[in-house]
């Protein structure tokens, strides 16, 4: 089977980038059209089982479809025309021209909007009536400009790739990964719904959180599911190669959802009769439904929530949804949620009290029975969850969200296991130096001189260091090279590490010291 991003499968969510620049996210559903606005339309099949990173020109009507633009013509687009293969005495006599057209310079030239002979109306018949995917019109935009003669070559380049981008009708389709949709949201979303929350910066948690596969890790995110997003693709478990031929049964469908396969909803059981008979058959004798898969004990995300349902809405980019998530996708097993009550006080949630048996069992009708067994085995699987997450023993924590930081990590530090990798992250510096605070050397004196007590223990946290990592755009220009002043999003990111427990750390020194075990064998 083909892998996500190798091919463009049915039903998935890919990233279109526009000659605008602009990026836009479609869903590839079969038999049907995609609509680009102004640059087109085309229908979907055209896109299946082809390669990503690919450009495509729509093609003008009365033709439907995409032509795959190559390389050397995108590079021609680009550049106005230059790419074109040239003796070494053309190429000279090119250089000079060119040498002596830089020194003109455009401190005189006058921008006229007259310049430009066709009117609006003229560019909206070329553009119904043209062909060639809108580069016959770019054309004529370029012979009718009066002034074009004026331009030096740089600003004759930047007036082509100007109009190339408004009125060709192309695109380049992209593979969806965690990275693209984080850019997607800051550039055209709302980034406080991320909490600002930039590409680096999630590079950054995720190397000193030390996130690799096979670990157990510990998260709070409030960012709608990126942060779960990322560690997922860390770990090998975000990305499902979606079938919608498959189906399942209804045995297994009934058995997925904690009711009795043999029970009837309708009570048809108990009025079967055979031919002849008049007399209801007798009942068999219910089956209990099968035992809860066991739960997954490692390359695990345990998710901690402050509302009745988690927020992972983003997630839908990556064919998962919580409310109708897929059976075959990997995070359907190894993505755990908990609120903070199951955390905090797990007696008092009503969700991980055992349902009480109702009386009467055998002999009360199938959908009711049925209901039953699925309340017993959904208390089963958040029990499972509740208590492994209790036990503690993960290998890290990350943290983006907008509760007090004092209070998350009173109850998450806790659940780690010795030398775990916690990090934090605010889209503000006073939280996380606040929580650096938290943990400082003089907060670990006083806790040691009151002799501890209850609330945060400042001691569990080593060297809690807060870092800012900004990788600022540039515009690269001849001249007037200099940062993008748009560009916004400044959070922080605090790294620390659990302490390791006493009884840890003196095994791990009497089975590591070399002294130690000298002595021993001296001893011995």
């Amino acid at each position: 089977m083909a892998s996500p991003h190798d091919l463009i499968l049915p039903h998935t969510h890919i990233l279109l980038r526009l000659p605008s620049g602009a990026p836009r996210i479609l869903v590839i559903t079969p038999d049907t059209t995609i609509s680009l606005g102004k640059f087109g339309s085309f229908p979907a099949n055209a896109l299946l089982y082809r390669p990503y990173n690919l450009t495509f020109d729509i093609l003008d009507a009365p033709q439907s479809g995409l032509r795959v633009v190559s390389a050397a013509e995108i590079t021609r687009d680009v550049l106005g025309g230059a790419g074109e293969e040239e003796t070494e005495a053309e190429a000279g006599e090119h250089y000079r021209e060119e040498k002596e057209e830089a020194m003109r310079n455009n401190r005189e030239t006058v921008d006229d909007p007259a310049a430009q002979k066709m009117s609006w109306e003229e560019i909206e018949e070329a553009k119904k009536v043209g062909s060639g995917s809108g580069r016959d019109l770019v054309q004529k935009l370029l012979s009718s400009h009066t002034a074009l003669h004026q331009k030096t070559p740089f600003s004759l380049q930047k007036y082509t790739l100007r109009k190339t981008k408004k009125f060709l009708r192309r695109f380049t389709v992209l593979p969806l990964t965690v990275s693209a949709l984080n850019n997607y949201l800051l550039e055209v979303k709302e980034p406080q719904k991320i909490l600002d929350l930039r590409d680096e910066t999630l590079g950054l948690m995720l190397s000193l959180g030390n996130v690799h596969y096979g670990g157990r890790w510990l998260v709070i995110d409030e960012t709608g599911g990126l942060l779960v997003a990322a560690v997922a693709e860390r770990l090998g478990l975000l990305y499902h190669t979606p079938d919608p031929t498959t189906t399942t049964t209804t045995t297994a469908a009934a058995a997925d959802n904690g009711a009795d396969p043999t029970d009837d909803p309708d009570g048809a059981a108990d009025t079967t009769t055979t031919e002849g008979d008049t007399t209801p058959a007798t009942r068999p004798p219910p089956c209990h439904p099968p035992a809860p898969a066991p739960l997954k004990t490692s390359n695990t995300i345990t998710l901690i929530h402050p509302n009745e349902q988690p927020n992972l809405s983003l997630l839908k980019y990556f064919s998962y949804d919580t409310n109708n998530p897929t059976p075959t996708h990997p995070l359907h097993t190894h993505l755990h949620t908990l609120n903070w009550l199951q955390v905090v006080s797990p007696h008092t949630d009503m969700t991980l009290q055992q349902p009480p048996e109702p009386p009467g069992l055998a002999d009360i009708r199938g959908g009711k029975r049925g209901a039953y067994y699925r309340k017993l085995r959904r208390w089963q699987h958040v029990k499972a969850i509740a208590d492994a997450t209790a036990a503690g023993g993960f290998d890290g924590l990350l943290v983006a969200g907008y509760m007090e930081l004092s209070g998350v990590l009173r109850w998450a530090v806790p659940l780690l296991r010795g030398s775990a990798q916690v990090v934090v992250y605010a889209s503000s510096r006073e939280p996380v130096v606040e929580c650096a605070d938290l943990y400082s050397s003089a907060r670990k004196a006083e806790w040691i001189a009151g002799g501890g007590g209850e609330g945060l223990d400042p001691t569990l946290l080593l060297a809690p260091t807060v870092m800012e990592v900004r990788a600022r755009r540039y515009q690269v220009l001849p001249g007037r090279t200099h940062p993008v002043m748009t560009s916004g999003g400044e959070g922080r990111v605090e790294g620390g590490k659990k302490r390791r427990e006493e009884a840890e750390e003196g095994e791990a020194e009497e089975a590591g010291s070399p002294q130690k075990r000298m002595k021993g064998e001296r001893g011995g």
